[in-house]
């Protein structure tokens, strides 16, 4: 009997071990192929598997059978079918809900997850390292920078990075010290001038530089810095929050890109990473793995094989360039090409989504009509337009990122609309401070309402926009001299459109607001401007009194709310009408249209006015809220 029982526990001990040893195996980061920038990671804890969605974020799995397993407490039922190869190695692991199938990969076998940590927000405070990343100190401003070679070997199987950074500028003021900037997970291995090291200090994220001697004004110069390291990867779960997406396609091969909009270049390459500065042009070289391709911004200048078998492309861009715009793309692309008058078209794509990658670049030369005739000609002829697919959308500049091509025609078609609209709204015309970020999400976001209302009539534009409902739970401009991109920033989108949206009925004159756009665009060509330049300037050329406007929607969080007071006097209507919910002296005019009259425009301001329509009752009175951002009250006497 002893014997039995021994015999038992043992095999029960050796089931219960196997069992640990199979489920440790299941470890690991996977991506969500429906969505690969989405990841997921299984780590083992407390004896139990547990599903995390971000760091903090876990659900514990319950096994079923074999390698299925439940995800507790979601209905409908999830499960996850992991997939074992000969080795006993996990692959992957396909994921089931209401019928539904995703396919996983498995990433790696280790837990890093990507982790964005504290963001610096109004809620939360700014610190040091926010005001070396943000404003624009005497060791920024002594010095222009006016070229970049971006010199890169990226290495997919270890994430890392190595290369150097040529930096030539102009110098500004009288310096021997300047600031660059590159994230502290990066190393230094020297900075260069003239042959020689230059000493230098590291705080936070920010790099300064000791020369031998003083630079005078109008003197140029160079340093090259040497670096590698393994960069920042996003984490989705926090806005804006960028680096580099280390993924697999569906034939695994690497698909990789960067996108550091917000966070800032600096957390791949050395640079001066202030949106105030843009190169007049740069260059870049990158080497790759064999069997891989990487597109960058520019004209493609050499390709060529080395002898290990790794592949180097060189590329060189002529205009100014945001540097959280320059990019690598690296995939195992196919390529077409096509020509719109002078300008080249290229269109990059992965093998398995040829289909709707066609589809969709049957669009493009359309759209870019559009654009043309309502904001001018595209910014950066030399250098071409191109589309690429990506795991991540970005308006990299002349290179537009779409993400996966694998989804819904219309919803891309919409994406495609607003990515290519930050040519002219983002990179043409470019922010100083990112708390003006809303001049490229904004107007991006208008354009793309453009192209719904083109194709899908404006009543469908109007749906569109009224679905995407801003918060207003902070002003649309940031923090300024911080780099606040960390925070609810996603009305620079929606209300941002709205602000664009009123200005062109406010004006009610079609054909002067589109040549207002297209003002815009020449006469802060290939520049980087602020709010006040840009607000300014339409105020100026509209002749409208629309600070008060602007002050509104842009710096409070109120939704303007006309209290309206009727009263019928015979075949007559008498309005009595006033703003409330606003900024002291607050006006602006809004439209109501009357059935068989012209528009009127009720010129409402902080005080009571009073209008006699004729021949109107109450219902006939209706106020244009779809394209007016505000809310209407009836009062009583």
């Amino acid at each position: 009997m002893l014997f039995r029982i021994t015999a038992i526990l043992f095999f029960l001990g050796a089931f219960l071990q196997a069992r640990s040893q199979t489920t440790a195996n299941f470890e690991g980061i996977y991506q969500f192929n429906l969505d690969v920038t989405r990841l997921l990671m299984i780590r083992s804890d407390s004896g139990k598997l547990w599903l995390h969605q971000g760091v903090s974020n876990r659900t514990p799995i319950i096994p079923l059978s074999g390698n299925k397993f439940e995800v507790a407490n979601l209905k409908p039922v999830v499960t996850l079918d992991f997939q074992v190869d000969g080795q006993g190695r996990t692959t992957g692991m396909l994921v089931e809900q209401g019928g539904g199938k995703v396919q996983c990969f498995k990433l790696r076998e280790t837990l890093d997850m990507p982790n964005a940590g504290r963001l610096s927000n109004r809620k939360n405070g700014f610190t040091r390292a926010d005001t070396l990343r943000g404003m624009l100190s005497p060791l920024r401003t002594c010095y222009d920078v006016s070229f970049y070679h971006l010199t890169v070997d990226v290495n997919p199987e270890k994430r890392l990075l190595s290369g150097s950074t040529i930096i030539r500028f102009n110098t500004v003021s009288p310096f021997s010290r300047l600031q660059i900037d590159l994230y502290a997970e990066m190393a230094i291995d020297s900075i260069i001038y003239k042959g020689r090291p230059l000493p230098y200090t590291r705080e936070f994220n920010a790099v300064f530089v000791d020369f031998p001697g003083t630079f005078k004004k109008g003197e140029k110069g160079a340093f090259e810095v040497f670096y590698h390291g393994h960069p920042q990867e996003p984490d989705l779960n926090a806005p804006m929050h960028g680096g580099f997406l280390w993924r697999l396609d569906d034939n695994r091969k690497p698909f990789i890109q960067v996108a550091c909009q917000g966070s800032g270049a600096s957390l791949w390459w050395p640079n001066k990473d202030h949106l105030s500065d843009e190169p007049d042009s740069m260059r870049m070289t990158v080497t790759v793995p064999e069997g891989l391709q990487n597109i960058s911004n520019g004209r493609l200048q050499r390709q060529l094989t080395l002898p290990d078998k790794r592949n180097l492309t060189e590329w060189l861009v002529t205009y100014p360039i945001n540097n959280y715009n320059v990019t690598v793309n690296i995939g195992d692309y196919r390529h077409i090409a096509d020509t719109l008058g002078s300008l080249t078209l290229d269109y990059y794509y992965l093998p398995h989504h040829r289909d709707s990658a066609m589809k969709l670049f049957k669009e493009v030369k359309p759209m870019l009509r559009f654009m043309q005739e309502h904001f001018g000609p595209y910014p950066f002829l030399r250098d071409g337009f191109r589309l690429i697919e990506t795991p991540h959308p970005m308006e990299h500049q002349s290179i537009v990122a779409m993400g996966g091509l694998g989804g819904g025609h219309e919803s891309l078609r919409r994406l495609m609309w607003h990515e290519t609209a930050h040519e002219w709204w983002g990179n043409n015309v470019s922010i100083k401070d990112v708390a003006d970020f809303w001049l490229h999400e904004g107007f991006a976001r208008y354009t793309e309402m453009l192209g719904v209302r083109l194709y899908k009539g404006e009543p469908e534009a109007l749906r569109q926009l009224a679905n995407d409902k801003p918060a207003n739970k902070e002003p649309v401009i940031g923090v300024r001299d911080v780099n606040h991109i960390h925070y609810g920033l996603w009305d620079v989108y929606g209300k941002g459109c709205r602000i664009v949206q009123m200005v062109r009925a406010i004006m009610n004159d079609d054909e002067r607001f589109f040549d207002l756009l297209r003002g815009i665009q020449q006469d802060f060509r290939l520049q980087t401007v602020t709010t006040g330049n840009i607000t300014g300037y339409i105020i100026r050329r509209t002749g409208l009194d629309l600070q008060p406007f602007f002050d509104q929607y842009l710096l409070d969080t109120r939704i303007p709310e006309l209290q309206l007071d009727y009263r019928q006097e015979g075949a007559d209507l008498v309005l009595r009408y006033k703003w409330a919910n606003t900024i002291d002296n607050f006006r602006m005019p809004v439209r109501a249209d009357i059935p068989g009259q012209r528009p009127l425009f009720l010129e409402a301001t902080n005080s009571w006015k009073t209008i006699r329509l004729k021949n109107t009752v109450e219902k006939d009175l209706l106020l244009d809220t779809a394209h007016f951002y505000i809310t209407v009250k009836k009062t009583e006497g």
